[in-house]
């Protein structure tokens, strides 16, 4: 029989709770071993100790002593008592924690399964959004490149800003678009795009390097106005340099000079 078994089957003989069979089993397995009739003395001085109930009563100065003590300590010895009986459980009941560390075990293992499954299926959703990231990635680049249709840049465009971290293919492609695009409205999706990045030193430095190079007027004030909304002043000297360009339309010389103003 198996040892658990038989320990089960222990407790409830001493318990008195067995009959017939299993009864006399046990009790020949404890004539001829010596390990289970060792097991069987201890249950029996463990359950006497549980059955106990003699109750000793101190002589009248050692009660006031220990009033006192229980007044004064009451936190300490209460925390002495939860101890002791502790202890007291922890040896009357060994079957009992074999049982509870039976049951923290299957707890634990069924927990352990169901992190180790929640794992695999948060890598396998993580690998679906990379895969869907890196989908809409080529999509947004090869759009920008597709020379042949502006509606097909500006979708590309439009496709970039629902990816909400930067990644550098897209953001050097977004800055070419921004500085060399034939077709104004792709030009101005760009630099609402980079926008949303301004805070990225790359990002940054593009922009304000645009306000010098951009030949398109409508671009150029998009660019002032984004640097004043961004209250950058490192876009200063850049405008300063804007406006002694022969080259620039007036209306943008204007919108530079009041960029100027309110950088300053």
């Amino acid at each position: 029989m198996e040892e658990r078994k038989m320990e089960d089957l222990m407790i409830d003989y001493v318990q008195g709770n067995l009959t017939g069979e299993l009864k006399d089993h046990v009790e020949k397995t404890i004539e001829k071993n010596e390990e289970w009739k060792l097991e069987y003395d201890k249950l029996c001085g463990i359950m006497e100790m549980i059955d106990s109930t003699v109750e000793l009563q101190p002589e009248s100065s050692l009660r006031q002593s220990f009033d006192k003590m229980l007044e004064q300590e009451m936190g300490s010895s209460e925390e002495a008592k939860v101890v002791t009986m502790k202890t007291e459980a922890s040896d009357a009941s060994k079957w009992t924690m074999r049982i509870a560390a039976s049951v923290t075990l299957l707890i634990l293992g069924a927990a352990i399964g169901v992190l180790v499954m929640k794992n695999i299926q948060n890598q396998e959703e993580l690998a679906a959004l990379r895969s869907e990231m890196e989908m809409t990635k080529q999509l947004v680049i090869s759009s920008l490149q597709d020379q042949t249709s502006a509606s097909s840049r500006l979708r590309g465009v439009n496709t970039s800003m629902v990816m909400e971290t930067s990644d550098d293919e897209i953001i050097n492609a977004l800055i070419n678009t921004m500085n060399t695009d034939e077709n104004t409205n792709v030009r101005l999706a760009a630099v609402s795009a980079l926008a949303r990045f301004a805070n990225e030193e790359q990002v940054k430095q593009a922009l304000i390097a645009a306000l010098e190079t951009q030949d398109d007027p409508v671009v150029a004030i998009s660019l002032i106005n984004l640097m004043v909304q961004l209250k950058e002043k490192g876009a200063v000297e850049s405008l300063k340099n804007l406006l002694h360009r022969g080259e620039v339309h007036e209306a943008v010389k204007s919108e530079a000079q009041l960029g100027i103003f309110e950088l300053s």
